[in-house]
């Protein structure tokens, strides 16, 4: 019968990297109890972490500095252990299509519902609540140890405009943004204005893509607004409201009230 540093080494062997207290008191044959102060062993010296409750990742010697696996590794391995659809958003998926200029120290996790974040010595992951996830558009990006659900670079601007304070405020989504476009499609921003009912992020993003220049992903959007009646008026930056919006100027396109400046930091 093996010990806990052999079924550690048996999985990583076959480019595992998690492994749950179920699955470990399994394979070890040892009674819940005495698989737990097996784990809590190699715990103690560095080689195992447990960013969620019955969940456990190895930790490679490169990465026991940080106290934990990437969360990049683990998280879809814990998401299937939750039964959870998610996909990385905001700051973290437009990483992952290039727009590199702001990384995030916080891993970013779109879920159905509120969950608490994780924080697993120096890793942190952050979940963010989000309605009918399953509709928005995503594509998988395969890490060392797993197969990652991420939002497109279009889905990507969306949420952005639609968490602008989560995603650090209006200057870095401008930052973001910037470079985004580069990775970003009319047709598919097309897509995902048609499929949506509401006006107010479609105004914003295209007003912001317009400022920096991407014409033709502004127009895309602009198309389908203008087969709307009656577009209400929008503050840019949602987060800043004054007393009397008369005191700001009026950009009469896209129906926004420049209420915040900005400036891409490229």
């Amino acid at each position: 019968m093996m010990n806990i540093a052999q079924y550690t080494d048996s999985l990583v062997a076959r480019g595992k990297c998690n492994f749950t207290l179920v699955e470990a008191q399994q394979a070890l044959g040892k009674s819940r109890a005495a698989t737990i102060l097996s784990i809590e062993h190699l715990r103690h010296q560095g080689k195992v972490a447990t960013p969620a409750k019955g969940f456990y990742v190895i930790v490679m010697p490169e990465y026991r500095r940080y106290g934990c696996l990437p969360a990049e590794y683990f998280i879809p391995h814990l998401m299937q252990s939750w039964n959870e659809p998610y996909y990385v958003c905001l700051v973290s998926a437009a990483a992952y299509h290039g727009a590199s200029h702001q990384q995030s120290q916080v891993f970013q996790v779109m879920l159905s519902r509120n969950r608490k974040p994780i924080s697993c010595s120096q890793v942190k992951v952050r979940f963010f609540k989000k309605s009918g996830i399953e509709q928005t558009p995503t594509q998988h990006i395969s890490t060392r140890y797993s197969r990652l659900v991420v939002s497109t670079p279009e889905a990507t601007a969306v949420d952005l405009v639609n968490y602008m304070n989560q995603s650090g405020g209006l200057n870095r989504v401008v930052t973001i943004l910037d470079e985004l476009q580069e990775s970003m499609r009319p047709e598919e921003l097309t897509k995902l204005a048609i499929s949506d009912s509401k006006d107010f992020w479609k105004q914003r993003l295209g007003y912001l893509l317009e400022k920096l220049g991407a014409n033709e992903l502004a127009e895309s959007i602009y198309q389908i607004l203008q087969q709307k009646k009656g577009m209400r008026t929008v503050l840019l930056d949602p987060s800043y409201r004054a007393e009397s919006r008369e005191i700001y100027n009026k950009n009469s396109r896209w129906k926004i009230i420049e209420n915040s400046s900005f400036e891409s930091d490229l």
